[in-house]
């Protein structure tokens, strides 16, 4: 083979390179942190298991936005002696047998039950939990890290492919810079270290290049410039071997990651919280439902109050309901009980200043079960928080 030197400056070949070197190095760093990362937050949300606490999966968005659908919530087991109004308790669902519910504790109920309500909720759940029933307390939340299993169970698969494209995605890329760390492989192009072309002659390696048989081992040509070498082809496979090796090893370590992280997010599936609260009557022993429609609110009134606020006045004729919600558009302005017939809503709670406010209110039956009554307006302060009707 006859090789001529290559012309051109050997600095800019070598800047380029070395540009094109660190870019690999940081592209691959950068990738496996990124795995480092779900590692870790799988360790996080599965390892607690190992001392007793409960990993569980938020299903619903009964808790926003302190928890939402894909968090992972971590529970630590406590006495019934040791559970306190506004701890988010683990428990087993009244209302949904084989099911968990995460909710907040937000009343004692009749014969030392807990009175529960998701924070994202207008009413409090209809059933009272047992202090025997509560796994735990909310004690760590690991985010988004279960999102995959939400949309499984909704049947997203778009976003689940497109996941697990963009999970491979980036373990190609913990791999893009192997070459670089790896020790003791020879290089992939023909160029020498100074930056001049030409093939490495045995000497430059520290390596001497083996004979093939019958060949002759000296240097023949015309003028200095062209230099035959005669070098047996099993020698550059020889040299190369090496990275090939290491480059098997590489994707065998991709492989045992990714298999760590799908069995560490495998760990978090069966305990899953779904809360959605309803409400049912039993009608006799025989376990029969009763079904009911929610009914709004009539012959809305507002009245002045002296502190400046407001109060609204309705009339209601349907079924016992859990509680009435004052709504400015989607907002809750104000609440009061199912017995009540008015709510006070207070300046605060509303964010518009020098217009007028339309107000309607939500009968709460439990869970989805409302109904909304018409609108009345009350008007707004432009410099206060001052509320008239």
């Amino acid at each position: 083979m006859v090789s001529t030197a290559e012309q051109g400056p050997p600095s800019s070949r070598r800047a380029v390179r070395d540009a094109v070197a660190w870019g690999r190095v940081v592209v691959g760093t950068s990738a496996r942190g990124v795995v480092a990362t779900l590692l870790g937050l799988a360790l996080w949300a599965a390892a607690p298991a190992v001392i007793g606490w409960h990993p569980t999966t938020v299903m619903t968005g009964s808790m926003e936005p302190r928890l939402r659908p894909g968090d992972v919530v971590v529970s630590r087991p406590v006495p019934a002696t040791d559970l306190r109004i506004g701890q988010v308790l683990l428990a087993d669902d009244p209302d949904q047998p084989g099911h968990l519910r995460m909710h907040r504790a937000v009343a004692t109920g009749p014969e030392d039950t807990v009175v529960t309500k998701g924070d994202a909720n207008p009413g409090r759940d209809s059933t009272p939990v047992e202090p025997s029933a509560v796994h735990g307390v909310a004690s760590l939340r690991i985010p988004v890290v279960a999102a995959p299993i939400v949309w499984m169970r909704d049947g997203a698969w778009a976003k689940v492919a497109l996941a697990a494209l963009a999970f491979g995605v980036v373990l190609w890329l913990c791999t893009v810079d192997g070459a670089l760390r790896r020790s003791g492989s020879a290089p992939e192009d023909d160029e020498d270290e100074d930056g001049e072309g030409g093939p490495r002659h045995a000497a430059d390696t520290g390596r001497e290049a083996p004979r093939a048989a019958g060949t002759s081992a000296r240097v023949e040509g015309r003028s200095g410039r062209h230099v035959l070498l005669r070098q047996d082809v099993s020698s550059r496979r020889a040299v190369r071997r090496p990275g090939r090796d290491g480059r098997r090893r590489g994707r065998g370590a991709v492989a045992a990651v990714a298999l760590l992280v799908t069995g560490g997010v495998g760990v978090l599936v069966p305990a899953q919280a779904v809360a959605g609260p309803f409400t049912r009557t039993t009608v006799n022993p025989a376990s029969t439902f009763a079904a009911t429609t929610p009914v709004a609110v009539t012959g809305l009134t507002c009245t002045n109050n002296a502190d400046k606020s407001v109060t609204i006045g309705y009339t209601y004729s349907g079924v016992a309901a859990n509680s009435f919600d004052a709504l400015a558009g989607s907002t809750v302005v104000g609440s009061s009980p199912g017995t009540q017939r008015s709510i006070v809503v207070k300046g605060q709670s509303i964010l518009s200043l020098g217009t007028p406010v339309n107000v309607a209110v939500r009968t709460d039956l439990g869970g989805s079960w409302t109904a909304t009554s018409q609108t009345i307006a009350i008007k707004t302060a432009l410099l206060s928080t001052d509320l008239s009707c």
